[in-house]
């Protein structure tokens, strides 16, 4: 019998809010690092009757227990909730930002369970008790301003650390904020300049995917953003003027961009936050700045640890100038690199694996030429979804037809499969793969097909057509992703079986030993996938399902050979 736990309807919601997606297995909550409960970076369910839940959870009001199995929780936001019982706190030791000040909590106690704790915010002192355990914490503390008896105060403080300055107004030049992402990708705004974006529009399909609108608007100086390689968390050291010398050598992956400040302020964000546009940020992501234009320069290091995003430090300078300087952005700008230095290439994006997927066709499936599909046979599919957008007709025109992407794992949908099933023709998404028993899909939006390189959406029910979730923010990044999973279901060599178990150990010696590539997977077949690779015709495929998975191979005898020098002896056969 499957062991069940309550969780109060309110969590659940939360939960998928930060996540993009439901809870499916017991594993997935160790996998939260944020849990803000007044997120709105998805267009998430808002009833807990729309979402499906797993046989091993069952709702029961005021049960928020759960959050204790968040053991890799890093920030906790709760807001607007009274709550009986606290002691999960003291299971979440990874916690480094904790905002109880608009709850019912009480027991200054729980805090000093917390090892990693470096900012808490607490309600008014009338509700707390056993304060003096304050005095054993080192962290910045911000306790909320009693209404009636402080009515002067914007709040109360107690500094116990000589390292830390408790701020309750926007940040200034010279502070540091911490930001965990779940998207990969950080934007900086000035909600006064866009105030003209209706609230709660999605922002982020309708003019922020696509790497030509993203770099329109970084030109501009409206809106700006960079690409960081991974979700994560993230150190922010807001500086003026420009860097010297000795922090580029300290942070050599550097980029330049540039922003008009409007109304005293900027707003920073997850990408994600743009789906469902608000305004309304919390004081901890808002950076006072006076009117005017600013260079900014981002400069960044890999972090100790090895791979991006681990509590990743991101220095940014604002220069203000007389006007909006000229940027050579084609697209989107890229804050990481896997490479031993950072240097722009041409386009000025920082170096990066590159590789479309015609190349990548070439180099995992060993193929010579490829094969496109003719005028005629998308003409038919033109017939049910027009237009069609450019990205997905540059690869049907081009390599649709390659018969080596198609003895792989999965099926991918070719034109003239319109005019075979009424289902593809129907449906409110133009599907493009299916997995191999019909148990997910793959498609683009309708209302999607204007755009030149749309996101992609996937849904796992073979029968429902109503739920899809995002996969990935463009089409182009779905072909590079897809197209590597599949590759590794073909490769001539491989490991002696075809997939394998991995500890976190092992994942950490994956991560480095080899280059992570700069495209991934969400939501396909419940899972989250990342590639990683030493040469251009190898490649592995970690699986994220609640337990790590993998599955590797490569194209050539000498790639395997290379791609073994990191894998040899790691993972268990499943």
């Amino acid at each position: 019998m499957v062991k069940q736990y309550g969780i109060d309807p309110r969590l659940v919601i939360w939960i998928q809010k930060n996540t993009g997606h439901d809870l499916q297995t017991f594993s997935d909550l160790a996998k939260i690092k944020c849990l803000d409960s007044r997120k709105r970076n998805f267009s998430a369910v808002k009833k807990i009757e729309d979402v499906r839940l797993p046989s091993w959870l069952m709702v029961k009001e005021d049960d928020f227990s759960l959050i204790g199995e968040m053991t890799r929780l890093k920030q906790l936001s709760l807001h607007d909730v009274e709550i009986d019982d606290y002691s999960f706190l003291i299971r979440c030791r990874c916690l480094s930002a904790l905002d109880l000040q608009d709850t019912s909590f009480s027991d200054c106690r729980l805090l000093t369970e917390l090892p990693a704790l470096k900012k808490v915010l607490l309600p008014a002192y009338s509700q707390l008790i056993h304060i003096e355990e304050l005095e054993q914490l080192s962290c910045l503390i911000e306790i909320k301003e009693e209404k009636a008896e402080q009515p002067g105060q914007s709040c109360m403080e107690i500094q116990l650390s000589a390292e830390h300055r408790a701020s309750c107004g926007p940040l200034q030049l010279g502070d540091t904020a911490h930001l965990s992402i779940d998207g990969m990708g950080i934007v900086l705004f000035s909600a006064e300049v866009m105030k003209s974006v209706i609230p709660g529009s999605d922002f982020l399909t309708e003019e922020f995917t696509n790497p030509k609108q993203v770099g329109a608007h970084i030109r501009k100086g409206d809106i700006t953003a960079f690409c960081t390689g991974t979700g994560g968390d993230f150190i922010l050291w807001f500086r003026s003027g420009y860097p010297d010398s000795n922090a580029e050598k300290e942070f050599p992956v550097m980029i330049r961009l540039a922003l008009e400040v409007r109304g005293g302020s900027l707003q920073f964000c997850d990408l994600f936050w743009l789906s469902d546009w608000n305004t309304d940020f919390p004081q901890e992501q808002i950076l006072s700045l006076p009117d005017g234009y600013y260079h900014i320069t981002a400069c960044t290091r890999r972090p100790e640890f090895g791979y991006w995003g681990d509590d990743q430090i991101i220095c940014l300078y604002f220069n203000k100038l007389e006007e909006m300087p000229e940027l050579s952005w084609p697209g989107v700008p890229y804050l990481f690199t896997e490479a031993s230095e950072a240097e722009p290439d041409e386009t000025g994006v920082q170096g990066q694996n590159k590789r479309d997927y015609m190349e990548m066709i070439r180099q995992l499936y060993g193929v010579e030429e490829l094969q496109g599909c003719t005028e005629e046979e998308i003409a038919v599919v033109k017939q049910y979804f027009d237009p069609l957008p450019s990205a997905l007709e540059e690869f049907w025109k081009r390599a649709a037809c390659t018969e080596e992407i198609h003895k792989v794992q999965d099926k991918w949908i070719r034109p003239g499969d319109f005019n075979k099933w009424d289902w593809l023709r129907d449906s409110d998404y133009l599907v493009i793969l299916i997995e191999n028993q019909g148990c997910c899909r793959a498609g683009i939006r309708r209302k999607d097909l204007g755009k030149t390189d749309p996101p992609v959406y996937v849904a796992a029910d073979e029968t429902d057509d109503r739920k899809w979730t995002l996969c990935t923010g463009t089409l182009s990044g779905f072909l590079q992703a897809a197209l590597a999973y599949e590759a590794a279901f073909a490769f001539p060599f491989h490991g002696e079986e075809l997939m394998y178990w991995l500890t976190e150990e092992e994942l950490e010696t994956i991560r480095s030993g080899l280059e992570k590539q700069p495209f991934g997977l969400h939501g396909w077949l419940g899972m989250d996938m990342s590639f990683y690779s030493n040469a251009s015709d190898n490649m592995v495929v970690i699986m994220d399902c609640g337990d790590l998975e993998a599955l590797y191979g490569s194209a050539s005898e000498t790639g395997y050979q290379k791609l073994m020098e990191v894998m040899e002896g790691l993972g268990e056969v499943i």
